[in-house]
């Protein structure tokens, strides 16, 4: 689609638009060495409390839970390289652990995180400038593209069927594009744009968990109230100390079990309830 293939100049352009402050510190995060990640044998979870965490974090309600089905290539800038480069080292160890489908290096990338000083302004100078991260987004995502503060983050999701075709929910109602067969909904691409300021204090572990949970399961801490089971969601909510170190058994649990999942065509309600299910079980949703 053409927004994703101008998602990564367009969003560069607007974002060398808003200066950098002292670009060249290095931020507080230290990059950590990674362990094998194992998404198995997490141990039993009573499945209420699965349930509960589900709802907090994802809209299970309408619609279907999305994930991507093209190979993932991250993007990270607005950090000095090391940290850029870490933080996607990061997201795809994860990723493959839970058999999210990455793409190799060298790729057109289609999930970019952007720190800036201000990212309520480079979110302003993106939407003057009609930047294509933006095209095509449903109402939901474009009040959370928009929405103030030091994190904005949303995804791309159309509707694709069996044969490949997309509707991305803006099409005219008066002539729809004809779907074949079963449809499912599929993440085209996702952006985070955060303050620099909110990232120090932070580690890569935790920074690169975040955004995999935020673009890659489109999860997100409630409005209120905090998340009832640990997980990295809480990493900037002032009333969980300490926040956790790296992603949670319950957030992998959601993120494999999500691109595990063998039906992607029902509703969220019931591939929420497959997931939770298979959350404490273990077994394949």
């Amino acid at each position: 689609m053409r927004n994703a293939r101008c998602l990564v100049s367009l969003c560069l352009l607007s974002f060398a638009a808003v200066p950098l402050a002292h670009a060249q510190e290095a931020p507080k995060p230290q990059p950590q060495p990674d362990n094998n990640i194992v998404v198995t044998g997490q141990g039993p979870k009573p499945i209420k409390r699965a349930q509960r965490y589900i709802r907090q974090v994802l809209d299970v309600d309408d619609g279907q839970l999305a994930r991507f089905v093209d190979p993932v290539c991250p993007l990270v800038i607005g950090l000095p390289p090391r940290f850029n480069s870490s933080i996607q080292d990061r997201i795809r160890i994860v990723g493959t652990a839970a058999t999210v489908r990455m793409a190799k290096e060298k790729c057109e990338p289609n999930l970019m995180i952007v720190f800036a000083d201000n990212s309520d302004a480079l979110i302003q100078m993106m939407r003057k400038r009609r930047n294509a991260a933006f095209t095509n987004l449903d109402d939901g995502a474009l009040r959370d593209a928009f929405q103030s503060g030091p994190i904005h983050a949303w995804r791309l999701v159309v509707t694709r069927d069996e044969v490949g075709n997309i509707s991305t929910g803006n099409d005219d109602p008066d002539y729809p594009p004809m779907m074949e067969g079963d449809t499912q909904a599929v993440t085209i691409n996702a952006v985070v744009v955060m303050d620099r300021k909110t990232a120090l204090g932070k580690s890569v572990r935790q920074l690169g968990d975040y955004v995999v949970m935020r673009t890659l399961v489109g999860a997100k801490p409630p409005a209120k109230g905090s998340i009832a089971s640990a997980s990295i969601l809480s990493l900037f909510d002032p009333n969980v100390a300490p926040p956790p170190t790296e992603i949670t058994d319950m957030d992998l649990g959601l993120l494999a079990n999500l691109y595990r999942l063998r039906n992607p065509n029902e509703q969220a309600s019931d591939q929420a309830w497959r997931i939770s299910k298979a959350m404490v079980s273990g077994k394949q949703p």
